[in-house]
């Protein structure tokens, strides 16, 4: 069904490619004409997405796993290297130290970005990287973590300290909410869009080092996996994002389940248990099994979704969306204007800044979350109201609990396609570009003149993607992006609600909302870069 709708946004997109009037393009540093004024390129993305809608109500009558042929990668020889335990050694071990070598580098190497391996690692490789892998291969930084890596390796070295959890030293149980990460991210987010010495290579080290630290504190008090899942912000991250991915795990037996205390682990339930790599670390190579899904699928084999996961997504999505708008002429306004605000030139003062853009990046960066939860709760009242307001006898028997917090918890994860589709919009040309700054940095991390791999001389092809490419790309992610979405948002829906009538009366006001980020997605991508 999807690839029938991503076929249906090629084609408006080309229709709608014909003319020719020039408008400036954020997507890209230069300038690029489009063919067409914006408002019908905002015209055609919207109209596509509420085409999609009523093309999905039509043909989608029914809740199913999948929409496509499953493939088991096992079955082959190919598959089974992936799996193998000595390959699966040597990209720990060369993970562990790529990691230690960054930091190295951050902390003796020449202090210039374009000669230091670090920040290329944090900002090109990790953050943008290993985003984009995890939503179209799967999740490998749960495979690649770096911090995991070292905590088992020293977990087996001293085999007493694997016992040492939270459940031994303090006198309270953790839940499966996951706060610590909300925080976390919060914090990363004010790194990479305020932090004004994010991009200097000692700074960046020293921070990579205290928050490697916390990591392994937090493993140490709470237990190695207990952490991943509830306080390492990137490999919930990440993980949402592999749900998205084509790659499914899946462990055949529920034994292994019956000792996991994920939250994603449902394998108590059918027999089997699908994304949980606990449960697959843990099982034997005959239980295992690798599968290809339909992109989005295992964005619906989730259980519930606690409150914090729901305000975690948001987080995700409002920061990319920060970073887009942070560059438009219309944030420069909205500085311009809190700049005249007394409170704003008394804290520059007190904390002793050379400007006020720290101060007023740091509100926006906290507004923007807040203005997002604020709207995507005020569409779900309305879903809410409707649920309310149906006969009672098309409602599941839990309907009482489907208040508003319950909707929004229900449909956060069919946002997930498109908080990647604004990362890929927005970070690919970056990717493509300074993504090779890794080829000569290899070979002279230190920057000091080394050529250990005879790369040392490449040069940055720039000129690798251009505006238009930049452009187009950036239109078909947004809008295939929502429509999935949609797609998503359906589907659950119907499992949801065993009414398909109520099914689809709800889906409405989310219908719209999903139209009004499609629009305002492309808006802030078309404006010019302002810098501060």
């Amino acid at each position: 069904m999807i690839r029938y709708l991503v076929l249906l946004v090629l084609a408006s997109t080309l229709f709608f490619g014909m003319n020719m009037q020039p408008v400036e393009a954020h997507a890209f540093a230069q300038r690029y004409d489009l063919p067409i004024p914006l408002w019908l390129y905002l015209l055609a993305a919207g109209l596509t997405v509420f085409v999609s809608f009523f093309v999905i109500v039509i043909f989608v009558t029914k809740h199913e796993k999948n929409d496509g042929p499953i493939i088991e990668l096992l079955d082959n020889g190919v598959g089974r290297v992936f799996v193998n335990p000595y390959f699966l050694s040597l990209l720990r071990f060369s993970s562990v130290m790529f990691f230690l070598l960054a930091i190295s580098a951050g902390l003796f190497g020449v202090q210039n970005i374009e000669k230091n391996l670090l920040p290329s690692t944090v900002w090109v490789i990790w953050w943008v990287g290993f985003a984009f892998l995890s939503a179209i291969i799967g999740d490998l930084w749960y495979l690649l973590n770096p911090w995991r890596i070292i905590a088992e390796w020293v977990s087996t070295a001293f085999p007493k300290l694997r016992n040492h959890n939270t459940r031994d030293r303090f006198s309270f149980q953790f839940s499966n909410h996951i706060w610590f990460a909300v925080v976390i991210f919060i914090g990363f987010a004010w790194a990479e869009l305020v932090w004004p010495d994010r991009a200097v290579p000692k700074s960046l080290a020293i921070a990579v080092t205290l928050y490697s630290l916390i990591t392994w504190i937090g493993m140490y008090f709470m237990g190695i996996d207990n952490w991943l899942r509830r306080g390492e912000a990137f490999t919930i991250l990440y993980g949402l994002f592999a749900r998205f991915s084509r790659t499914e795990l899946v462990v055949i037996s529920s034994d292994y389940c019956s000792i996991c205390n994920s939250s994603d682990c449902h394998g108590n339930i059918g027999g089997t248990c699908t994304d949980c790599y606990s449960c697959f670390r843990r099982s034997k190579a005959k239980h295992r099994r690798i599968f290809l899904r339909p992109y989005g699928a295992g964005l619906l084999n989730s259980g519930p979704v606690t409150i914090s996961t729901m305000v975690f997504v948001i987080l995700v999505l409002s920061t990319v969306s920060f970073d887009g708008f942070a560059d438009t002429p219309t944030w420069q306004l909205i500085f311009s204007s809190l700049l005249k605000f007394p409170i704003i030139t008394n804290l520059t003062e007190f904390l002793d800044l050379n400007n006020s853009i720290t101060i007023i990046s740091t509100i926006g960066i906290a507004a923007t979350p807040i203005i997002f939860f604020l709207i995507y709760f005020f569409f779900c009242s309305i879903v809410s109201v409707i649920v309310r307001s149906a006969d009672k006898g098309h409602l599941p028997s839990d309907s009482k609990q489907l208040r508003t917090i319950d909707i929004a918890c229900v449909f956060v994860f069919t946002l997930v396609p498109i908080a990647i589709a604004y990362h890929l919009a927005h970070f690919l040309s970056f990717l493509l570009i300074y993504g090779q700054q890794i080829i000569p940095l290899i070979s002279d991390p230190f920057g000091y003149g080394w050529n250990l791999l005879g790369t040392a001389t490449y040069e940055v092809d720039i000129a690798i993607v251009g505006a238009e490419f930049a452009w187009y790309t950036a239109v078909l992610a947004i809008v295939v992006g929502h429509v999935v979405a949609v797609y998503l948002s359906h589907i659950m829906a119907l499992r949801v609600f065993s009414s398909r009538e109520i099914a689809i009366r709800t889906q409405y006001p989310l219908l719209v909302l999903m139209i009004f980020y499609t629009v305002m997605s492309l808006w802030i991508l078309a404006q010019p870069i302002v810098e501060l």
